[in-house]
């Protein structure tokens, strides 16, 4: 198929008009992954360590966290000192699969009168899987949770 420009006679083939219309079309959305990336960020690119402790709460907490391993010994202990929506991440505490003892203790705050949270959680994959520690103020979950999942949703869900 040819149009024809009625001003100067010149004709243009349908295939000139969809190339010239792709390219411009592809020029103009070539910037919007760098626009939608801040939000993509902020549910799936949160750096994930094997021990991770994230503060939703409304106010600054302070704390400790400890982990045992499957053998009796002492993985992890560390303190933390945690502002609103501040994080705190861990690696280098998997050593082998099985169960994991956790401890949470606040110093000089409580959540909703909770300041220590206890758990025992399976890790079956060292690779894939995660410990977090939540400590939120959201009504529906308790002030401190601790679970395992892969990704920042396992954990966040809890303070949304």
């Amino acid at each position: 198929m040819r149009l024809r420009n009625h001003t100067n006679g010149v004709s243009t083939t349908r295939r000139q008009v969809l190339a010239v219309s792709g390219t411009v079309f592809l020029t103009s959305v070539a910037g919007c992954n760098t626009i939608l990336k801040p939000v993509r960020d902020a549910t799936s690119d949160v750096a994930l360590e094997e021990v991770n402790v994230f503060n939703m709460a409304d106010r600054q907490i302070e704390g400790s966290i400890e982990v045992v391993d499957p053998a009796g010994d002492t993985a992890l202990e560390k303190t933390f000192d945690l502002e609103h929506e501040q994080d705190q991440n861990s690696g280098g505490v998997f050593g082998a699969t099985g169960e994991y003892a956790v401890s949470v203790e606040l110093t000089n705050t409580a959540i909703e009168g909770n300041s220590q949270a206890n758990k025992t959680v399976a890790i079956d994959d060292t690779d894939k899987e995660r410990i977090g520690v939540v400590c939120n103020t959201n009504e529906e979950y308790e002030p401190i949770v601790i679970r395992v999942g892969t990704t920042p949703k396992d954990f966040l869900q809890v303070a949304n």
